[in-house]
Parts: structure tokens; sequence; C-alpha cells
């Protein structure tokens, strides 16, 4: 099936997704959904093969079941931040199309949304904010060409803050994993300092604690790194459809905004 098949349209009949312009950028949610189905299956094979009573059973710091219940909920921030990216990719791929036809004449109403010469609202979100915001600076003109980079660098910390959690995250379970297997090691040596003798019963039950802690160290440092791996394919797809967000933004803006603007003030 193509694309404009699934998205509809006057000669198809009614839409049944979205216009074929907006399909790709679903494809950012369905990223996130794969990923996301992906982690739910595996983690339901690894709890019948009894994997996971395991990790709790070997790990004495706990270690792993917290990183466990981290990455879980950074997956679900994830999915949160990366609804709200599609939904502002939609938006701008809407407000793009609508200033290609109608580059002129920009327009704050009294209810502070941003028409073109048309008439034509343009759907809110970040992007229009941010027109909005160069409408304003423009109408206070400073004698010099009118620059909205400082708009553009303050609209990218705004995007970019999505992804601080989530880099803090991946960048700190492998540390986690580390404090893990330190641990993991100092429950491994101390029953050697505890040998008086070297009889089968003590050497066998010095074994036995040394085992315990590497098992603890194992299991902490093994379920971070798999978590820290999975997060970063999560929050990279997310930051992708961050940078093209804030593409969409500049090219437009640039192109036929400022330009318009600047006519209109000469």
């Amino acid at each position: 099936m193509s694309t404009s098949e699934l998205a509809g349209g006057e000669r198809s009949g009614p839409r049944v997704i979205v216009t074929p312009f907006e399909v790709r950028d679903y494809m950012l949610l369905l990223r996130w959904l794969i990923v996301a189905a992906l982690v739910v299956v595996a983690f339901f094979a690894v709890f019948q093969l009894g994997l996971i009573r395991t990790m709790i059973e070997v790990d004495r710091t706990y270690l792993s079941s917290l990183v466990t219940l981290i990455f879980f909920g950074a997956t679900i921030h994830c999915g949160i931040s990366t609804v709200g990216t599609s939904r502002e990719l939609n938006a701008a791929r809407r407000v793009a199309r609508t200033i290609r036809k109608s580059p002129t004449n920009f327009r704050i109403t009294e209810n502070g949304d941003v028409s073109v010469s048309d008439g034509t609202l343009l759907p809110r979100g970040v992007m229009t904010d941010h027109i909005r915001n160069v409408i304003i600076k423009a109408r206070n003109p400073t004698g010099e060409p009118l620059d909205h980079s400082l708009l553009m660098h303050a609209m990218a910390d705004q995007l970019r803050s999505r992804l601080q959690v989530g880099v803090f995250i991946v960048d700190a379970l492998p540390k986690v994993g580390l404090v893990g297997t330190v641990i993991g090691f100092i429950l491994m040596l101390a029953p050697i300092r505890g040998i008086d003798s070297f009889d089968p019963l003590t050497l066998r039950a010095a074994m036995a604690d040394m085992s315990s802690g590497m098992a603890t160290a194992l299991s902490v440092t093994l379920t971070a790194l798999i978590g820290s791996i999975i997060l970063k394919l999560q929050y990279y797809f997310l930051e992708i459809g961050t940078i093209e967000l804030h593409s969409t933004i500049a090219e437009t803006t640039d192109m036929y905004v400022v330009p318009a603007l600047q006519a209109e003030t000469r």
C-alpha cells in the first residue's frame, strides 16, 4: 500500500490517518513503539525463564532492581517526550506548508494566534510561538537587520530540555553498574579475611560467599549495561526527531518569515 493510500486524499475518499507529508512524522513514534514492544516481549520472556527471580535472589545490594525500575521509568518518559515531539513535528510541517503558500503579511491576532496574508491561522505549537516572537521583534526595529539567532538558541534549549533527563540516566546507569561491581568484589573478597583454617568446610563456606559476591557484581553490571544501551537507542530516535523539528523551524523562518518581515519594515 502506498503512502497516498494510507493517508487518503480527495481522490481516494476520506483521510484515514494524515496527509502524505505527515505520515513520516509518525515514524518517530512508531520507532519508539517498536523498541518498547520488543522490551516488553523480552521482559516477559526473561520472566518466564526465571532469570528475573534469579537476578533478585543473587543481588544482595538490590541495585539490579533499582536499575530495572529506573529503566522502565525512563522508557515511559521517553515515550511521553516522543509523543510531544511527534505532535510538534506535525504542527511544524502544517505551518511550513501554510507559509509556503502565503509567505507575506504575517500578523498576530487578538488571541495571540499568527495569521498569514490569506487570513489562515497557523496551527499552534513551538514553531508558531517562535514565529510570533520573531514578528514581535520585527515590530520593534533597532535599525539593524532582523536577527532571530537568540530566539533560535532559546528555542533549541527548550527542545533539548526533553533530552536532558534521558542523557543523564543513560550516562548514570553504567556508573551504577560500576558501583555494583565494586560492591560485589568487596563482598567476594571479604570472606578471605575470615579464613583461619583450610579445612574443607571453611573453604566451602568461603567459596559460597565469594560466589555470591561475584554473582552480585555481574548481575548489577549486566542489568545496567543492557538498560543503558536500550535507553540510548530510544533517546537517539528522540534526538533525531528533535533535530528535524529544529531544522524545519529554522529553514522556514529564515527562508520565508524573516525576508517578509524585513520587506515590510523597509
